[in-house]
């Protein structure tokens, strides 16, 4: 999948400037959801095994 946005990226990347921070921004986002969802399952699990 990323690699094909990778090609995406570079065929953008020669016509139009704007379209291509655009891609780099919506690429951004989707990690950062990663990262996020991630990150929260991780705060969970810790805060279970303190639980119990």
């Amino acid at each position: 999948m990323y690699l094909s946005l990778l090609r995406l990226l570079v065929e953008i990347s020669q016509q139009s400037p704007l379209l291509y921070i655009g891609l780099i921004v919506i690429l951004m986002a989707s990690w950062g959801l990663i990262v996020a969802a991630i990150t929260e399952i991780a705060i969970k699990l810790f805060d279970i095994r303190d639980m119990v």
